[in-house]
């Protein structure tokens, strides 16, 4: 609560919930009915509500959700509005509204009819009543009872007041309105009846004659002359309809004003080209088609229709004001609209009215917005796993077992810390800043586990190897892609192997004496090799989120080469697949991790030749296996890509981290490769060239070359 206002956001909350919460606000007690609880509600409001008016926001909640609150002593009893109107809701008597009562609320009028028959104005009235009210006319005491909300209770009040007159010659007509706004149309049709354009004396009457009057004095009516009463005319918004309360010939020059004015000026459906600028015409023409609810193929013929709104359709709803909530749903008629995506031009074609054009647009350039992009940063590396490392990179980060020799700068201090590797190397221990916790994912598949650092601190434990001799970078691939576009980046050698092979025989017919006889010569043999990829194949598919997250679909594949197979003696593979989705920070570093494997190493030395003899050899030479352990890492990082300035900044930091490629764009040369081809000198009369102008002194022209000596050869580009 913000002083006398508050804000009420509740998203999918038990109603019991929402009603005690206004109960607090309010300060009033409730009991409930049966058949409430279990109801689910959402509510938000754009604005600030005053504390008087969360009763009437609560009571809408509740009419929404088929339940109203009715009052009974000093409390309130929550029930269904089924069962409200046979309980003792508030009831007023009277062709009055009562100004007190809230909008949303069940009450019950009671209005005594002086005029018109009852039951002629139950039948008017009853379309207009709402599915969960009622409408009683009793015809012996001439009375209407209506249990209905307040505001619309007040509506048909409204409309009882027009046709409960006496006036023998006026009639009460509805008139629908096909294709202009009701309201826009009463508004004129009252403006022409009260600036006296048009008259409404009945046909035959004579006006009197009006003596002129005094510069801004109001003319006194004449004695005897027939009095004009202007025409009653209401605009029914949730119909479209027009109800009309005048007399038979008003009524009359009504309908024929609306003939007039109630005309489709925008013609029939025409055809508008929209080139898109980022996004696939056959990606807008799929998602259109499911919006506006149809599925148009090409070719495919539509159906002709009436151009603008249907007969007793209902006008757009005016947008809502702050702290309102408005519910609705609204699509388009069949057959009003049609995309079709022109792939050579990449356009949407799309057929329509020429009104409805401007909405269509508008969600089509949303749709076709640059789209983010997200460059991946890959590092992999390759750790030697020593003691204190022996479980993995994961388990030594997760226990504190790395220290980081040197400096370490903060925001607020720096900090020297010594190092003081342990035995045999020791371990390293990482000072406070950068032993905080990782952010863990646990493992993911076939002994491959995932965790996440800031950027710096996973990068200060790779310096610290580095400089350790304990890593070695493999590979450091960048990849620019789209948001949900599948980026792969494959670190693999290509390995022949032999799937297949075949030994052709050739069969050469002889004679020995005097028999014929066959003889087979083998020939060679034809071998089927296949390329398969071993190393590193990811594949990552960002999506990135309105708050700075990214989340990535991660594939990873591990393919390693094995021991030969017989017959063939090709090598066989072993093969590590991992598929996650993470949810990272923009800069945020991924680390793949548990691709464990052991590196075999002998080491043999000792006298040439002596050291070969059998048996004896062992006293000549000295040979040593050495088992090292090895881990695999892949570091992936992403950096969200928005606009150009976020693309010219990476490009300068990876020039900045390559000197070779930012001398080489500094060398490249700026003038174009191929000269312009020069024109044919102007000859004088006589077919005479003229002599060149001499050349300023500042730039002497060259001396020219000898005519025996061939043109060089243009020079390559550093």
């Amino acid at each position: 609560m913000r002083g006398r206002f508050i804000v009420l956001n509740f998203d999918n909350a038990d109603i019991e919930t929402v009603i005690q919460a206004a109960s607090e606000i309010v300060g009033f007690n409730y009991v409930l009915g049966p058949g409430v609880s279990g109801k689910k509600v959402t509510v938000q409001t754009s604005g600030r509500v005053a504390q008087e008016d969360v009763f009437g926001v609560l009571l809408a909640i509740l009419e929404v959700s088929g339940v109203t609150a009715v009052k009974a002593g000093n409390l309130y009893k929550i029930v269904t509005i089924e069962g409200a109107r046979a309980r003792a809701v508030p009831t007023i008597v009277g062709a009055k509204p009562d100004p007190t009562r809230t909008s949303d609320e069940i009450i019950t009028q009671i209005v005594p009819l002086r005029y018109t028959s009852v039951t002629d104005l139950s039948t008017l009235l009853r379309p207009l009543i709402s599915p969960l009210g009622s409408l009683i006319a009793h015809r012996e005491t001439n009375v209407l009872i209506v249990t209905d909300t307040a505001s619309n209770v007040a509506r048909l009040l409204d409309i009882t007041r027009l046709v409960d007159v006496q006036v023998a010659l006026e009639e009460l007509q509805i008139i629908p309105i096909k294709f202009a706004d009701a309201t826009q149309l009463a508004t004129i049709l009252n403006q022409l009846f009260a600036s006296g354009r048009i008259r409404s004396l009945a046909p035959g009457a004579v006006p009197a004659v009006t003596p002129p009057a005094a510069p801004g004095a109001v003319a006194p009516p004449q004695p005897g002359s027939p009095v004009e009463r202007q025409p009653l005319i209401i605009a029914e918004q949730r119909s479209n309809s027009v109800i009309i309360h005048a007399r038979k010939h008003e009524i009359e020059t009504i309908k024929g004003l609306i003939a007039q004015l109630d005309v489709n000026i925008y013609g029939g459906r025409r055809v508008f080209v929209y080139y898109a600028e980022n996004a696939k015409s056959k990606d807008l023409a799929s998602t259109l088609n499911q919006i506006y609810g149809r599925e148009a193929a090409a070719g495919t013929p539509t159906p002709p229709t009436t151009a603008g709104r249907t007969a007793g359709a209902p006008p757009p709803p005016p947008a809502p004001g702050a702290g309102q909530a408005v519910v609705g749903d609204a699509s388009l008629a069949e057959g009003q609209v049609r995309f079709i995506a022109d792939e050579v031009t990449n356009s949407l074609i799309v057929t329509t009215y020429p009104r409805l054009w401007q909405e269509i647009e508008s969600t089509i350039r949303q749709l076709d917005r640059m789209p983010r992009q997200v460059l991946i940063e890959v590092l992999v590396a390759e750790i030697k796993l020593t003691d204190d490392m022996r479980l993995g990179m994961d388990w030594a980060v997760r226990e504190g077992r790395f220290n980081v020799g040197g400096t370490f700068a903060n925001s607020a201090t720096t900090t020297a810390i010594p190092t003081s590797p342990g035995p045999g190397g020791g371990a390293l221990s990482l000072p406070s800043q950068l032993q905080g916790p990782a952010s863990f994912f646990g493992p993911i598949g076939q002994g491959l586990t995932a965790f996440s650092f800031a950027t710096d601190r996973f990068f200060a434990i790779l310096n610290t190897l580095a400089s350790d001799n304990r890593v070695n970078i493999v590979s450091s691939p960048h990849v620019l892609t789209s948001e949900n576009k599948k980026a792969v980046i494959n670190v693999s050698t290509s390995v022949p192997i032999i799937t297949g092979q075949q030994t052709s025989t050739v069969s050469q017919p002889g004679q020995t004496g005097g028999t014929t006889s066959t003889s087979i010569i083998t020939g060679g043999v034809n071998q089927t090799v296949e390329y398969r990829d071993a190393g590193v194949i990811l594949t990552v598919t960002p999506r990135i989120g309105e708050r700075g997250t990214v989340a990535l679909d991660v594939k990873q594949e591990v393919n390693s080469v094995g021991a030969a197979t017989p017959p063939t003696g090709s090598p066989s593979f072993e093969k590590r697949e991992a598929e996650t989705s993470v949810v990272l920070v923009n800069n945020q570093t991924l680390v793949l991790g548990g691709l464990i494997q052991d590196r075999v190493t002998i080491d043999e030395r000792g006298i040439p030749f002596l050291k070969d003899i059998p048996l004896i050899g062992l006293l000549f030479g000295f040979k040593a296996r050495r088992v090292e352990k090895t881990e695999l890492l892949l570091l992936i990082t992403p950096r969200v890509v928005g606009t150009a300035l976020d693309a010219a900044k990476i490009t300068d930091q990876l020039r900045r981290s390559t000197p070779e490629l930012n001398d080489a764009i500094k060398r490249a040369p700026r003038h174009p490769l191929t000269a312009p081809p020069q024109a044919a000198p102007p000859t004088g009369p006589g077919g005479a060239v003229p002599a060149p102008a001499p050349a300023p002194e500042s730039s002497p022209a060259p001396p020219p070359a000898a005519p025996e000596a061939p043109a060089p050869a243009p020079a390559a580009p550093r």
